[in-house]
């Protein structure tokens, strides 16, 4: 591209650059696609005419390689009388950030009506000693704001504003920080009028949640609180999420409610969902907690999906088979299986045997290291009795697809594809989708070819690694 300046200095109008000779607004989108306000400054250096384009820019949004002191003077320099975006992300390189300095970035977003907040602080902050004083951060009314999100440090102590409205909130993330239950509760209930999705993350909640709102569709708790009680009457509420929380007592009234996800200790005596159907679309749960009660509290969901640890003990393949007697009936079931040293046929078998309405089945294999990775060696165990291995009991009249990801090509789990084919002959598809760095030998190929049905459409070699991302198991570090 021409300078603008280099045609200036020839005095030639027509040898300026087309790209300069376009409106303000329309170098302001231009630039936006840089993704990144520090890159959009830098084109100041091209000629006069771009000196204060990027002031202007409508999304400011500072990635991990910008300084806090950088993020200052954009601010300090930026005129545009509103703004779409704030993002700030500081790097862990770049030190401890103040609550003060945190606290103005958001007044900015505040006075330039933005759309959205994220302030994301990635600095580890170790968690402060007891004669630490933790930082009180202000956050501001933003009542333009449509997305609000705040992943912090440990030693802020948020103070919420005691009155106001976040207009047109919809959604809140917050992240690592302090906060009091009756300040979240009050802005949540009262000044989110518009709220419908709440995100509370690893929070030091000070004081019980009591939330009433008419606009909340999905809340999701994770490592948030201790010992404390949580209410939620939310009659639009469809998604609710727990994660390892401690709350003493969970009382959510929530009659549209249609996708639970819940790893936590459950006790229906003190874990309540009320005026909740008996189906569900979606039904997410894992073996660290109990499952027989949460799984008998629902009688079907269209998507079920269990991720299974069973250590290599004889009580503990006792307890799955206890956890895994009754399952709700599912047209889509994943299994997460983290089977650590017991036989894969039996415990696949045993669920299989649960699924006759189940049209598509999806299947995670967990691999251990190599040390544990061996057949059960207590004899006692279940997964050697015979009797479990009987396939004439396994009626798979509905199933029509079969999904595996993080094959390996083993001989185990050759074996289970070679089970699930003897279960169901007329297979319409099935296919196997490989772990990082492994590809299939021509010999597992041709061994899996010979046992499918000329009908069934299968495809192999396929990479397992998009699993990572959406997998809901991903928080408990399976892989």
């Amino acid at each position: 591209m021409k300078s603008a300046r280099l045609g200036e200095s020839q005095g030639c109008h027509d040898a300026a650059d087309h790209i300069s000779g376009l409106t303000d607004d329309l170098l302001h989108y231009i630039l936006s696609y840089l993704h990144s306000a520090p890159a959009a400054a830098q084109t100041s250096v091209l000629s006069r005419r771009w000196r204060s384009v990027w002031k202007q820019i409508p999304d400011l949004i500072f990635l991990e390689e910008s300084s806090p002191d950088a993020v200052d003077a954009a601010l300090a320099a930026h005129t545009a009388p509103t703004l779409d975006k704030l993002a700030v992300v500081v790097a862990k390189a770049s030190g401890r950030v103040s609550a003060a300095r945190v606290a103005a970035w958001l007044r900015f977003a505040s006075r330039r009506d933005a759309q959205e907040a994220h302030v994301v602080l990635s600095c580890k902050e170790p968690p402060p000693s007891e004669n630490e004083e933790e930082e009180e951060l202000e956050v501001p009314l933003l009542e333009s704001a449509v997305m609000l999100t705040a992943n912090l440090v440990v030693t802020f102590r948020l103070r919420l504003p005691p009155a106001g409205s976040f207009a047109e909130l919809r959604l809140l993330i917050l992240t690592l920080a302090a906060v009091s239950g009756d300040g979240l509760s009050r802005v949540v209930s009262t000044q989110c009028p518009c709220l419908c999705v709440l995100k509370l993350a690893m929070l030091n909640l000070v004081g019980d949640i009591s939330i009433r709102s008419d606009s909340l569709r999905a809340i999701s708790l994770r490592v948030v609180g201790k010992e404390t009680q949580l209410e939620v009457t939310a009659p639009s509420l469809e998604s609710f999420v727990v994660h390892s929380c401690s709350h003493r007592q969970v009382r959510i009234t929530a009659p549209k409610l249609t996708e639970v996800e819940w790893d936590d200790a459950y006790d229906p005596d003190v874990h309540r969902l009320l005026d909740t159907g008996r189906h569900l679309h979606k039904l997410v749960v894992t073996q660290w907690s109990p499952m027989p009660p949460l799984l008998e509290r629902f009688e079907s969901a269209d998507e079920l999906s269990l991720h299974l640890a069973i250590p290599p003990f004889a009580w503990a393949y006792n307890m799955f088979l206890q956890n895994t007697s009754k399952i709700p009936k599912s047209k889509v079931l994943t299994m997460g299986l983290k089977l650590m040293g017991h036989a894969t046929e039996p415990s696949m078998l045993h669920l299989l045997r649960r699924c006759g309405s189940t049209t598509k089945l999806v299947i995670e294999l967990i691999h251990m290291d190599t040390s544990t990775n061996q057949v059960c060696p207590t004899l006692i165990c279940p997964c050697h009795q015979p009797d479990r291995l009987r396939t004439e009991n396994v009626a798979l009249d509905s199933l029509e697809e079969v999904e595996i990801h993080f094959f390996t090509g083993a001989d185990d789990e050759v074996n289970l594809v070679k089970l699930l084919l003897m279960c169901k002959k007329d297979l319409k598809s099935m296919t196997i989708n490989v772990a990082d760095d492994f590809s299939l030998s021509e010999e597992v190929r041709g061994k899996i070819h010979g046992f499918a049905h000329p009908n069934t459409k299968l495809e192999m070699g396929g990479s397992s690694s998009h699993k990572r991302d959406i997998c809901m198991c991903k928080d408990h570090d399976w892989y």
